[in-house]
């Protein structure tokens, strides 16, 4: 085989060895940090960005679902612990006070989680005729509170999934 052609098979195969293996930790910076810069970038051009900036393709869901119910089946749901659209509001309170892409990066790794759920639960947790906080915080709830805070409210117990980055995972079920 030619030589350009197995670099290339080396880089479809993930074994090119000029290729930096990250480690997780290092991948969801990363992540968080490219996030940052998108939202950043969107907020820039039209005052505004959008939620899915923190979903699987910008930050993997193998480096943020932290725990899964106890009450969860093969029809898991995933729930971001505080809700997409209430980090991307504070981001861009942190854009309009100046704040930099890896301050606001730092924010979204500590507030990025998942917790898998089954359907019951999120429907508790979303419905308006129950605790309708499908995009919202509890009342009160600040940030620097327990990002659980939703979770909790919901009465859902969750076990940790036993990811070793600790300084992701923050406090515990």
């Amino acid at each position: 085989m030619p030589k350009d052609w197995e670099h290339v098979e080396g880089l479809m195969n993930n074994t090119n060895p000029s290729r930096r293996v990250y480690t997780d930790d290092e991948r969801l910076k990363r992540a968080c940090l490219r996030s940052a810069m998108h939202i950043r970038g969107l907020w820039e051009e039209k005052g505004s960005s959008d939620t899915r900036l923190l979903e699987g393709l910008f930050i993997p869901d193998d480096l943020t679902i932290v725990g899964k119910s106890v009450n969860c089946d093969a029809t898991a749901c995933r729930e971001h612990v505080v809700p997409r659209l209430v980090i991307i509001k504070e981001c861009h309170v942190m854009l309009e006070r100046g704040l930099s892409d890896e301050e606001i990066a730092d924010f979204i790794l500590k507030h990025t989680k998942i917790v898998l759920i089954s359907p019951f639960e999120r429907e508790r947790l979303d419905s308006k005729d129950q605790l309708g906080m499908r995009q919202t915080m509890p009342d009160g709830w600040g940030f620097g509170d327990d990002i659980y805070a939703r979770l909790r409210l919901a009465d859902i117990q969750w076990d940790d999934v036993g990811i070793n980055r600790q300084s992701h995972l923050g406090e515990g079920a």
